[in-house]
């Protein structure tokens, strides 16, 4: 609604000014109103709690083109949303799960302000993981969801599980090679800089929008760059996800 509110204002004002805005200046205020709109719902979700971490979304160059966007979208991991990957998840609890294979990241203090670059965020960063998450899909929205629908619906979102970190100076975070088994399925293999920019790049890009959008990153939340390979179909079975010198992540996943 904040959106369309935006978008409205702004039509009045073509009325009284008879300026015509460029397309540009209407897509940055449908930015700014899908994630004024996020912001907001969250809120009131969260009621002073903290999120359990955040996380980038379209990553990658099909899904952005799938979704017509021209850069990746930021959400947040609500308070529950961690879970232990020795526990068995219900599928159940979820309208339209998906899989992702990701890296997950924590900082050593806590971040206000947005990083200058690179170079400074890796004086940052304490521990790498390897994480899977699960997002749900199966938001409403009228017809086939636009990038600024996924958004309003907190980038899809859900659950997620983290393996054991290691120091992020110990490993090449760009040079991972991770898979994706289903059962005694293999469903992908990818490399970790498959991400638009990389692994660090996406970090970078992903605390400063969260930042620019009024949060505040904490040492023991985390943060999850984006699908590595292909988002897959949430199902019932066990998965095996593999990350090479980060070990793996096995997760049983039942009706």
């Amino acid at each position: 609604m904040l959106a369309l509110s935006l978008l409205g204002a702004t039509a009045i004002g073509f009325a009284e000014t008879d300026e015509v805005e460029s397309p540009e200046s209407l897509n940055v205020l449908r930015w700014q109103g899908a994630y004024q709109s996020q912001k907001l719902n969250l809120d009131k979700k969260l009621a002073g709690r903290l999120p359990d971490g955040f996380k980038a979304g379209l990553t990658s160059l099909a899904s952005q083109q799938q979704f017509h966007s021209d850069r990746p979208i930021m959400g947040v991991l609500l308070p529950g949303a961690s879970l232990d990957s020795t526990q068995a998840i219900s599928l159940s609890n979820f309208k339209k799960g998906m899989i992702e294979v990701e890296l997950a990241f924590r900082l050593k203090r806590t971040i206000k302000h947005p990083v200058a670059d690179v170079e400074s965020l890796r004086a940052l960063v304490d521990v790498v993981a390897p994480a899977v998450e699960l997002p749900d899909v199966g938001f409403k929205v009228q017809g086939a969801p636009t990038v600024f629908d996924i958004v309003r619906a907190n980038a899809a979102a859900h659950s997620f599980v983290v393996g054991t970190p290691v120091t992020a100076a110990s490993i090449d975070v760009e040079a991972v090679t991770v898979g994706l088994h289903f059962d005694d399925m293999p469903l992908f293999a990818a490399q970790s800089d498959s991400l638009i920019g990389g692994q660090w790049q996406m970090l970078l890009n992903l605390i400063n929008e969260r930042i620019e959008q009024g949060w505040v990153i904490y040492p023991d939340q985390w943060l999850l760059t984006g699908a590595i390979g292909q988002m897959q179909p949430l199902a019932s079975g066990r998965y095996y996800a593999s990350f090479g010198d980060l070990g793996e992540l096995s997760l049983l996943v039942e009706p």
